[in-house]
């Protein structure tokens, strides 16, 4: 697959995420492609969707933007930077995410996608225990560091 058809998939790919159109997304991925993120490895279409099943209405209002270094390809491959915004349990957040992008005629054989998850908890929790418990986690991870 040639590094100039590249960057067209993934912002079509990454505008079908934004629709919440399951069956869409669904439709870049090869047959056997997989798709690895915080919440686990989902492979071949029936993981995937059961995936997107779950994901896609936990995503309100989301809006994806190329930033940083955007998309850069070789070969078969990608690498996506982006930011994320959207509602989360009812909060608003922002975060960015990065991605590695494996391709097999003209199809989504595999993506690695990282994000930081501690970020959208602590944007996204509400009341003072939920507040509490993520920045106790926050101040612990980061003991020693200021």
């Amino acid at each position: 697959m040639a590094d100039e058809k590249i960057p067209g998939i993934i912002r079509d790919f990454l505008k079908a995420l934004e629709a919440k159109d399951g069956d869409k997304v669904l439709s870049f991925f090869a047959e056997d492609g997989d798709w690895t993120i915080p919440e686990g490895v989902f492979k071949g279409k029936e993981e995937l969707k059961h995936y997107l099943n779950w994901m896609l209405p936990l995503f309100q209002g989301g809006k994806i933007t190329e930033c940083g270094n955007g998309i850069i390809t070789q070969g078969n491959k990608a690498y996506v930077e982006f930011m994320v915004t959207g509602t989360v349990m009812g909060k608003k957040v922002e975060y960015l995410e990065m991605a590695a992008w494996e391709f097999s005629d003209d199809k989504i054989k595999h993506v690695r996608r990282v994000s930081d998850r501690l970020l959208i908890c602590k944007q996204a929790a509400r009341g003072w225990l939920q507040k509490w418990v993520v920045n106790y986690i926050v101040k612990q991870v980061e003991k020693g560091l200021h």
